[in-house]
């Protein structure tokens, strides 16, 4: 399915990790599809398994080029090459096979906007690992000084005070040399964002625990949804509220996914706490010219 960025909503999907991998995000549940890699293990090109289909509508919705005429059964050279370029991606050794680390690496939570970038940032320093990207057309702001509020429609898995605060920390963590101000407002505002459940009314049902955790839109949308079912977390083991913050209130600002390790615009969600590495800035910092 082809994602148009500008209207379509960023989903946070989460593929919670199962065994062998301690790694996995705290309280997170095995999903159908991280099964469905458990039982490709060790699957290379030429060979047939149950399952294939579903690696390569994967494959696909992350941005990879794959031929979704060929057999749903068949690993071949079309499904090799577009997990070759998931793994170069993600700084995995480009084996093209089903091994552990790819199963690991698919298994994270993550965001469920593609990983390949649509638009690479200008004029990259080659000397520098700076792979930040942006939005089709390369959308933000027309202003600095930003509004939000909190509107759900079912009651918040966390207390609202958790919530507002962690917000306020990640909307303060992404000023830019006191460029943005975000100020907390009660009724009309440019971002909202809250919690919801199931069918919320955008078109992109949330489906319970361990599987989207949230979505939001590209500039100047600014709608930002949490899913309500999952175990989020503010200063324990769960998905952490704030990291989650951060990552999509950069989507809100314009920011694409990154592929350096560690940016908190990486689209995988190790389970540890975030902050914006220095890729993150830059990216936001040539989005806006300042």
């Amino acid at each position: 399915m082809s994602l148009n960025i500008l209207k379509y909503p960023i989903l946070f999907l989460v593929l919670c990790l199962v065994n062998p991998f301690p790694s996995a995000v705290p309280g997170a549940s095995a999903t159908p599809f991280t099964r469905t890699l458990q039982n490709l293990r060790g699957l290379r090109k030429g060979q047939n398994a149950n399952g294939v289909g579903t690696l390569r509508s994967h494959l696909k919705h992350l941005g990879y080029q794959v031929n979704e005429q060929s057999s749903s059964n068949n690993f071949d050279e079309n499904v090799e090459s577009a997990l070759k370029h998931y793994q170069a991606f993600h700084h995995l050794p480009t084996s093209g096979v089903v091994d552990d680390k790819t199963i690991e690496t698919m298994s994270l939570p993550r965001c469920g906007l593609p990983d390949i970038p649509t638009i690479p940032n200008p004029n990259p320093n080659p000397n520098a690992a700076q792979n930040y990207s942006y939005f089709p057309g390369a959308p933000r702001w027309r202003k600095f000084a930003l509004t939000y509020r909190y509107s759900s429609s079912v009651p918040s898995p966390l207390s609202l005070n958790a919530v507002r605060q962690a917000m306020a920390n990640a909307f303060q963590t992404w000023k830019h040399n006191n460029r943005f101000t975000f100020t907390e407002v009660s009724r009309a505002s440019d971002i909202v964002y809250g919690f919801h459940r199931g069918n919320h009314g955008d078109g992109y049902p949330f489906d319970g625990p361990s599987g989207v955790l949230a979505h939001a839109f590209a500039p100047q949308d600014g709608r930002l949804h949490y899913d309500a079912d999952e175990r989020w977390s503010t200063n324990g083991p769960g998905i952490d509220f704030e990291t989650v913050c951060l990552h999509e209130i950069g989507h809100i600002l314009g920011l694409g996914h990154s592929n350096v390790a560690g940016a908190i615009m990486e689209p995988i969600y190790p389970g540890i706490r975030r902050s914006l590495a220095q890729d993150d800035k830059d990216g936001l910092k040539n989005l806006y010219g300042f």
